[in-house]
């Protein structure tokens, strides 16, 4: 049951985020870092938070990214987690399926975000434009 609130929450947020709320411009105000946001140079390229998509073999992955939460899904499998800073911009999610993409390396460049996964896999995301759907895990109901 625990599990199944961590996962609504986490897409909760995800569905605030890329329901098209906020702003991407920070209008031309200078902002100082938070302690809680990596520190390896995202905030100089334009920062990692939002919505990014890519296609897989898998269909469509989507990692929404806000300050130290991450969320990914793809087909059926949700991910959700933290981003960290390890030296390197870091992901560490756990998977409800398949864990193909449960610890990975973050890279912005320019208008991609580059996603190194510990199995191998490496992931270009662009930034994902209009709202985006996140779909609902199967989740196990609970039984008392």
């Amino acid at each position: 049951m625990r599990k199944a609130a961590q996962i609504a929450g986490a897409a909760a947020i995800a569905a605030l985020l890329l329901s098209g709320c906020g702003s991407s411009s920070e209008g031309g105000k200078e902002s100082t870092p938070s302690p809680s946001k990596p520190a390896d140079g995202d905030k100089a390229a334009g920062g990692i938070d939002g919505a990014w998509q890519t296609q897989s073999g898998d269909g469509t992955v989507t990692l929404a990214i806000i300050g130290e939460s991450a969320t990914l899904t793809v087909g059926k499998t949700v991910c959700q987690g933290k981003v960290r800073d390890m030296g390197t911009t870091m992901l560490a999610l756990q998977c409800n399926g398949n864990d193909t993409r449960s610890m990975g390396k973050v890279r912005r460049l320019g208008s991609e975000l580059d996603v190194e996964w510990k199995g191998g896999l490496n992931e270009s995301y662009e930034k994902a434009k209009g709202k985006v759907e996140i779909p609902k895990p199967d989740l196990p109901t609970a039984t008392n």
